[in-house]
């Protein structure tokens, strides 16, 4: 009976002493949700920048696509941080994000801002991966080493 309970006192302590030193072994630092918000603002904003002048919007369709575009970073923003080791899962859930905001945007989008844009849309999307990777960089960057959290499951 002492040595289990030995035992069971020395599992107890060797657990609280690796939750107390923290996660050792996790290295990738975690955005907060101050970060994804930023990087989804960034992100929106730049791409909705581009369709903008691309497409040659007026006004409101501009107001309009900037409000969807801004959708569609932050849930991109939150699927790329909860998958991010799961390639296949993270092509799966934007293919289905890029594919409401195609929705979206045909009610926005007159007739031949559409087809412009539909004919285009692959090269919006990699854009977008383009936008996201160099923002999460900079962002990444102008943050202190000690600044970054440690993931924490």
């Amino acid at each position: 009976m002492k040595r289990i309970f030995v035992m069971l006192c020395m599992m107890f302590g060797s657990t609280l002493a690796t939750k107390a030193s923290g996660n050792k072994f996790e290295t990738k630092p975690t955005r907060d949700n101050k970060t994804n918000k930023a990087l989804a603002s960034t992100r929106a904003k730049q791409l909705s920048n581009h369709m903008i002048t691309e497409l040659q919007l007026n006004n409101f369709q501009s107001r309009k696509i900037q409000e969807i575009n801004m959708q569609v970073a932050e849930q991109l923003t939150a699927i790329e941080a909860l998958h991010a080791g799961n390639q296949a899962e993270l092509d799966r859930q934007s293919k289905s994000i890029y594919a409401e905001r195609d929705r979206l945007l045909e009610n926005v989008l007159s007739t031949v801002q559409y087809n412009d844009y539909f004919g285009h849309r692959n090269d919006y999307n990699k854009l977008d991966k383009e936008i996201a990777s160099n923002v999460d960089i900079e962002m990444s960057e102008a943050l202190p080493a000690n600044a970054t959290a440690l993931n924490q499951n």
